[in-house]
Formats: C-alpha cells, sequence, structure tokens
C-alpha cells in the first residue's frame, strides 16, 4: 500500500475524506476514491462483482499463463461489462492481495 492508503486505513474512523484531502492540499475527492477502493478491495465491506470472483476463483497463475487482456475481455462478454472496468479492478484485487 501507498502512504496515502495507510493514511487512511489510520484517520478513517477520526476524519472524513474531505479533511483527510485538506490535509496533503488535494482539492479533488482524492480520498473518496481511495476509501472506496480499500473498503471495497481490501476491508471487503463492499459486495464483490461475480466477474471480481471469478478473477479470484482463475488465480494469479492461470491469468499469467492465459493472458491478462485476452481473460478481461472474455469476463467482460460475459458478464456485459467493459473489458476496461474489468482490467482495472484486476489492478485493485492484485494490488490489495486478493489474487493468488
Amino acid at each position: 500500500m501507498n502512504e496515502l492508503e495507510v493514511f487512511y486505513l489510520d484517520n478513517r474512523t477520526t476524519m472524513k475524506p474531505a479533511e483527510m484531502d485538506a490535509h496533503f492540499g488535494y482539492d479533488s475527492k482524492r480520498f473518496e476514491k481511495i476509501g472506496y477502493n480499500i473498503r471495497k478491495f481490501y476491508l471487503n465491506e463492499k459486495g464483490l462483482q461475480p466477474y471480481h470472483e471469478d478473477l479470484i476463483r482463475i488465480g494469479q497463475v492461470e491469468l499469467d499463463r492465459v493472458g491478462i487482456r485476452v481473460t478481461c475481455r472474455r469476463l467482460a462478454e460475459k458478464h456485459n461489462v467493459k473489458e476496461k472496468t474489468i482490467r482495472a479492478d484486476y489492478g485493485h484485487l492484485k494490488r490489495y492481495g486478493k489474487l493468488k
């Protein structure tokens, strides 16, 4: 995890995302996005989509063997979701250690 994600985890009960943005000088909703991704992919507070579960079930070894783009393309067709969305979520799953 990077510095901002660790900061979010350490302060999520005492500070609002807007206060965290102000602390780092961001005028965007950066910590809202960070918080959403951490709650969804790291803490599992939000439900995963069926294609997330497929990626986890397939596993990193098989993804590397077949290819991430090919797998994401197949899952996009199967679940009627944009391939770009699945590839982005694959990155989050990998980053937060959900793919083995």
